[in-house]
């Protein structure tokens, strides 16, 4: 074979051994030639998807901290909002807060009732921020006041002055170690302790 005009002799040594095609078989210069193009393209391409994959584990790793850090103090104001709703709920502080001498029994119970609804559906929205384990215990906290109310109220007549029905509540729920909503609110503060400790 003749050599090109642009090949010169032992310029290179590849296509000096490879020029000859009397002696070398076609596949064999195709290897010799595409071999090293295959192993560079292959460890770039190696290279480069290892370089984009950290890259993407970085930016997510500092897209979920600054979420953190912007979502901290909404996290933390919907904890103290529940920890507020505990304890506008809780017995002692609302039998006080709701009680009024003009009212009967009845009137009584459906006041304090309706304040456990109308503060939990205010607060409804905080459970985006808190966990499902203590968004449930608010919930059960709540439920169980509202059946313990009843309850009291259940065996008074409904006409009579409201101060019986505080009273049947109060002796009802001393027999409790613990109200549900004091239950609930140490829950709470665990969680939050965890959060900020």
């Amino acid at each position: 074979m003749k050599a090109l005009p642009w090949f010169k002799k032992g310029a290179i040594p590849i296509f000096a051994a490879t020029m000859n095609m009397e002696n070398v078989e076609i596949w064999e210069l195709l290897l010799v030639l595409l071999l090293p193009a295959l192993v560079v393209a292959s460890m770039t391409w190696y290279l480069v998807g290892r370089f984009l994959q950290r890259e993407t584990t970085l930016k997510t790793l500092e897209l979920a901290a600054s979420n953190r850090k912007d979502l901290m103090p909404l996290r933390l104001q919907a904890y103290e909002r529940l920890a507020l709703y505990l304890e506008r709920i809780s017995p002692n502080v609302m039998l006080i807060s709701q009680y009024d001498t003009d009212l009967t029994v009845a009137e009584f119970k459906v006041r304090m009732l309706e304040m456990i609804r109308t503060e939990f559906e205010h607060n409804f929205a905080q459970q985006i921020y808190v966990t499902v384990p203590l968004w449930t215990v608010i919930r059960n906290a709540k439920e169980e006041l509202s059946r313990q109310i009843n309850a009291s109220a259940a065996g008074l007549d409904p006409a009579a002055p409201a101060h019986l029905l505080s009273k049947q509540l109060f002796d009802d729920l001393l027999g409790k170690e613990e109200f549900a909503t004091q239950r609930a609110l140490n829950i709470l503060k665990a969680e939050v302790g965890k959060i900020l400790g």
